[in-house]
């Protein structure tokens, strides 16, 4: 356990000379194990979902497994990139979507800043494609699931949607329920529900705006000033990257997941599934988090924890070096 300790305290970048490190470590690395891949969708040649598959820099003999990271609302593969190279440095391959609506990935809007969806299902269906081809193109090893907000209730309904397909599954500030306050979840879902019916399905939510590159690192989700910085840099470069505000159809959807998620998934995981919860986070529900973990931990074939991450925000991957090094290493421990 120490030995592991070590290994992670030598491979997290420090908040100094944070874009430096990027650029002499990660990028090229990166840049030498990455594969794009463009999976259609439905059958349908308009509807692409962006990939980007990266293999370990180690021989085949010894790589752990693969791991398929599931991107949060209005981000994008690109803004993990730190992620995947901590990953491939331990020796596992990595396949990343952009989902429907974010980054290169296919659209259901016109608006590139809005986040749009039809129904939750396709995002779990759009995942469960990245892990057939990696199953197909890695067949005799395990799969492993890593999820943030968004995408960590797209990752544990996928898992559920396939109980066999995963070894073990990992959320990390999961949006079981999205946190509306000061509005009542129940009334907020109301209104969308509300929304859709009256034909503003694809309408943004209020106060809702194109990008404008003004927010900061005080607003943001990240508690490394460093990290933001760099990503926002890219966020600002990149139109496809821009999304910023979601519409009452991708709400109304979430309120389904939620539903899903509390009602008939928990029963269908079968696998150990490690929680991550920020101290500091005012994007999901806490004691949604708290409900759904302990409905899965009910089942005896799905040993789970949940560990609160102190002084953390949303972003717990964009957290400060001290705490990257406590959560990687729990993350690493875990995988085994």
């Amino acid at each position: 356990m120490k030995d592991l300790r070590k290994t992670i305290e030598s491979l997290i970048l420090t908040d100094d000379d944070y874009a430096a490190q990027m650029d002499a470590h990660v990028l090229p690395l990166l840049d030498d194990r990455q594969e794009e891949l463009w999976l259609l969708r439905e059958d349908n040649p308009q509807q692409k979902l962006y990939c980007g598959k990266f293999t370990a820099p180690c021989g085949s003999e010894h790589v752990r497994g693969v791991v398929i990271i599931s991107h949060g609302y209005t981000e994008n593969a690109d803004k993990y990139k730190e992620v995947i190279y901590y990953f491939l440095n331990m020796s596992y391959h990595v396949y990343i979507p952009d989902h429907c609506g974010h980054g290169r990935s296919y659209r259901l809007a016109e608006d590139l800043y809005l986040v749009h969806i039809d129904s939750y299902k396709r995002y779990v269906e759009d995942l469960l494609s990245v892990a057939h081809r990696a199953r197909s193109d890695y067949g005799d090893l395990p799969l492993y699931l890593y999820g943030h907000s968004m995408g960590g209730g797209i990752a544990a309904a996928t898992a559920a949607a396939e109980p066999d397909l995963f070894e073990r599954v990992i959320l990390s500030s999961p949006m079981i329920q999205p946190d509306t306050r000061p509005l009542p979840w129940g009334l907020a879902g109301f209104l969308a529900k509300a929304a859709c019916l009256f034909g503003q399905s694809a309408r943004h939510l209020p106060g809702g705006h194109p990008f404008d590159g003004t927010e900061t690192f005080e607003q943001s989700s990240a508690a490394s000033k460093a990290r933001f910085d760099y990503q926002q840099q890219i966020r600002k470069a990149e139109p496809l990257f821009q999304n910023t505000c979601g519409t009452y159809r991708w709400t109304r959807s979430a309120a389904k997941l939620h539903h899903h998620l509390m009602r008939t998934a928990w029963k269908q995981i079968r696998v150990p599934l490690l929680l991550f919860q920020a101290e500091d986070d005012g994007l999901v529900s806490a004691k949604a988090q708290y409900q759904f973990i302990q409905k899965v931990s009910r089942r005896y074939e799905a040993p789970t924890w949940l560990i609160k991450v102190p002084g953390s925000r949303h972003e717990i991957y964009n957290a400060e070096y001290e705490t990257l090094v406590k959560y990687w290493t729990k993350i690493f421990r875990f995988l085994g």
